[in-house]
């Protein structure tokens, strides 16, 4: 009886107790974290990229994401205030319009169809480079973020797919309005303020397409909040170690956010260290550990995959340190953005106005950045005593430098100071605002009961922590003054962004309010718009089927090939840093060896003539040339585009091309190192004309494998050889006296034992007997600085 009855009991506390924590999780939960479990999805499926079934490893990366999102809402450090009807009223309609000015135009970027669209496509199906590819893309980073807008796209279509951006950077500004609480306590003012923030004109060019910037921004501007705020939790770690998570998230959505992290892990550092409430030294090692493991979580499955595929976790970025063999080790940023030289560097954040064209393809920009600049500086030197505006400020002029510095001072990875700078603008006003008024308070008070203990001691009190001189009616009327001139040139500065952003954005398409009978027909297929396939006439569709691989030999193709057929590698022939390389080339050839037999091009036009010496100078010949409509999600929407037939050479000539190919390339210079000694006992003296045969060992010392056969005549193969030098070491005949083959392909750090046959010069005297391995027809390795064996023989008559 005691045991049936106590099972009701037990039933009924563990109700109470889930309703408890379901409770807790509402209370905790906020607008952004709905979104938040869909980044946790990403990130978790491409860890179970082992799995070969892509079905499963979906299946499995949706509960895990739902466990590691209740564990991340329910363990937050910090109390959640909830966003007023106020925000909503203010903030979200002006965002809405933007969204829905240019939706039903489908996005044409320059981006989005280079390679954007494959990266969503591949990662939704798996790994980002299929079997079968040969680097399809023209920027293999992270795909974390266009898997996120791939499942958008996938379960919405392709215009409502973009509303990811939307949703993002409504999240943002959230955020943007915990940050600027404590500055402007009211929720109308504060919502207005916002707004007045989330205008820039860099951000809107983005909330309807495919670009992905905007995606970091929330979890950039979620760590700078609570490493701001971190001394109000109850424990410190935890908020450390959440601010790593989400910095790191947020360089493994854009790696380029790596040069606005470093002050906001700059403030974590001197909070744990020398705040208020730093750390023990008995945390900080394990604290220092679990921040490590919490910033490495996002980026490590795509950097070992990088690594595995091509020797460098960050390819190509910093190759002349990786050296991956399969990209120059040269190469850098485009100069044609950003600052130049040191001075232009650190003056950047306030050039960039003045240097449109510099700053970004569309040449326009309202200058956010340099007001927020400006105005952090005079923060700093006016307001050094508010600790919480002065942390805000450094974040943002640190940010600034290094976005200037790191970032290249480009247009779209300066987002987060976009909307950091609004609200280091609002924070600076609000604080003089706020000091204006405790002053005009103070010297009220002080005015009309002089006599009172209670008032003069809190006039006294309050005037003291705003500043030590008396108040006046001078400082009363500056601090105001310089307050409205800062929120004035915001609400400019916001009102230009908004016109910028009614003429310009990323494809340049029209709006609702200069094509408005080309939106209506548009916003018809809305929802229908999932296969670009259903949109091609049987024509077309007939032109691209059957299995095919697809040949990338020009620029904005390879999103709309990726839409016609997901299933088909992608072979690239028009990206020169991929055929730098002997290994790049040697790894091209037989990726088209093991190509279908049926290779298909696209390209525009107008990129035709260069298409066609892309695909022949990689040793493909070019077929049957097809012009060809494409009516990207719409048949007023067509991309005239030029389809070409691909094939392999034929017969045997055409092999022998296609190994040519790659065997003729040099190898890097750091790989023309060898490590030549005798096995046995080598003459010194040989009589005149005499031949004798050497043992010698050769050891490749470099990174490359060196090929034993070349093509039909023997070039490009390497052999060791020999050379005789007289005593001043000029060489006695040109050429090598004798030369051996490698009897198999050698290896890096492999050594093998050859014979050469040398002949004595016919003159007798004092000789340098040279060897050397020579790469046919490309160059000796000594004259590429590896070290050659010299051994003095003499030769008698």
């Amino acid at each position: 009886m005691t045991s049936a009855l106590a099972e009701p009991d037990s039933l009924r506390r563990r109700t109470h107790a889930g309703r408890g924590r379901l409770a807790a999780l509402r209370t905790r939960a906020e607008f952004g974290d709905a979104l938040l479990f869909f980044y946790l999805l990403v990130f978790v499926r491409q860890y179970l990229w082992v799995f070969d079934s892509n079905a499963l490893a979906w299946g499995l990366s949706a509960p895990l994401a739902a466990a590691a999102w209740y564990f991340y809402v329910r363990t937050k450090p910090l109390a959640t205030a909830g966003t007023g009807r106020e925000f909503w009223l203010v903030v979200l309609p002006p965002l809405v319009f933007f969204y829905l000015l240019r939706l039903p135009f489908p996005d044409v970027s320059f981006d989005v169809l280079n390679y954007r669209l494959l990266h969503a496509e591949r990662s939704l199906r798996g790994t980002l480079f299929a079997p079968g590819d040969f680097f399809p893309t023209a920027a293999p980073y992270n795909p974390a973020p266009d898997t996120l807008t791939g499942l958008f796209r996938l379960a919405l279509g392709y215009r409502l797919g973009t509303i990811v951006n939307l949703l993002a950077l409504v999240w943002a500004a959230q955020v943007i309005d915990k940050i600027l609480r404590p500055f402007v306590s009211r929720a109308w003012p504060r919502a207005a303020c916002v707004l007045v923030v989330v205008l820039a004109e860099q951000l809107l060019f983005e909330v309807n397409n495919y670009m992905v910037d905007l995606l970091a921004l929330p979890l950039l501007l979620e760590a700078t909040w609570l490493a701001l705020r971190a001394e109000e939790a109850e424990r410190l770690r935890a908020v450390f170690v959440r601010v790593a998570l989400l910095v790191g998230a947020s360089a493994a959505l854009k790696l380029t956010n790596a040069a606005v992290i470093l002050p906001i892990i700059t403030v974590c550092a001197y909070k744990a260290l020398a705040g208020k409430r730093r750390l023990k030294l008995t945390e900080l090692p394990s604290t220092v550990a679990l921040t490590f493991v919490a910033f490495i979580a996002p980026l490590f499955p795509f950097g070992v995959y990088l690594w595995r595929l091509t020797g460098n976790p960050f390819f190509p970025l910093a190759n002349g340190f990786f050296k991956s063999p399969y990209w120059p080790t040269g190469g850098g940023w485009d100069e044609r953005w950003g600052p130049k030289g040191f001075w232009e560097t650190v003056a950047w954040p306030v050039l960039a106005s003045f240097e449109p064209a510099r700053h970004s393809e569309l040449s326009v920009y309202s200058g956010r950045i340099t007001i927020g600049f400006v105005v952090a500086l005079c923060g700093l030197i006016l307001a050094w005593r508010d600790a919480r505006l002065r942390s805000l400020c450094l974040v943002l002029l640190a940010g600034c430098l290094l976005w200037s510095a790191g970032g290249m001072g480009y247009s779209r990875y300066g987002l987060y100071l976009e909307l950091l700078s609004g609200a280091g603008v609002v924070a600076v006003a609000s604080s003089f605002l706020n000091a204006s008024s405790l002053l005009k308070a103070t010297h009220h008070a002080s005015s009309v009961s002089t006599d009172s203990s209670v008032s003069a001691v809190s006039s006294v009190s309050a005037a003291s922590s705003i500043s030590a001189a008396s108040p006046s009616r001078a400082a009363l009327s500056w601090r105001t003054a310089v307050a409205a001139l800062f929120g004035v040139a915001l609400c400019v500065q916001a009102a230009r962004a908004c016109l910028y952003a009614l003429g310009y954005e990323w494809s340049m398409r029209p709006t609702a309010l200069s094509s408005w009978s080309a939106y209506r027909h548009e916003a018809r297929f809305i929802f229908r718009d999932r296969a670009l396939r259903s949109f091609l006439n049987e024509e077309a569709r007939t032109l691209f089927d059957g299995p095919h691989a697809w040949v990338e030999s020009g620029v904005k193709s390879t999103g709309v090939e990726v839409l016609i057929d997901a299933q088909a590698p992608v072979i690239t022939v028009n990206r020169q840093e991929y055929f730098a390389t002997r290994t790049a080339r040697e790894t091209f050839v037989r990726t088209v060896k093991a190509a279908p037999a049926r290779m298909l091009s696209l390209c525009l036009p107008e990129d035709l003539l260069q298409a066609k010496e892309f695909i022949t100078s990689r040793g493909l010949s070019v077929g049957r040339v097809v012009p060809v409509q494409v009516p990207f999600f719409s048949q007023r929407n067509r991309i005239g585009m030029m389809l070409i037939e691909v094939t392999r050479p034929e017969g045997s000539e055409g092999e022998a091309a296609l190994e040519r190919f790659w065997k003729t390339s040099a190898l890097p210079d750091e790989d023309y190192r060898a490590g030549i000694t005798t096995a046995a006992d080598a003459p010194t003296t040989m009589r005149a004309g005499e031949r004798v045969g050497l043992r010698l060992r050769v050891r490749n010392l470099g990174r490359s494998t060196w090929p034993a056969h070349g093509d039909t005549r023997g070039m490009y193969q390497v052999n060791i050889g020999d050379r005789w030098l007289d005593e001043t070491g000029t060489r006695v005949v040109n050429d090598l006296d004798g030369r051996m083959s490698l009897p198999e392909d050698l290896r890096p750090g492999v050594e093998v034992e050859l014979p050469l046959n040398v002949t004595a010069p016919r003159s007798p005297g004092e000789y340098v007997l040279e060897i050397d391995l020579i790469h046919e027809s490309v160059t000796f390795f000594g004259e590429k600085g590896s070290r050659t064996l010299r051994l003095h023989v003499r030769v008698e008559p």
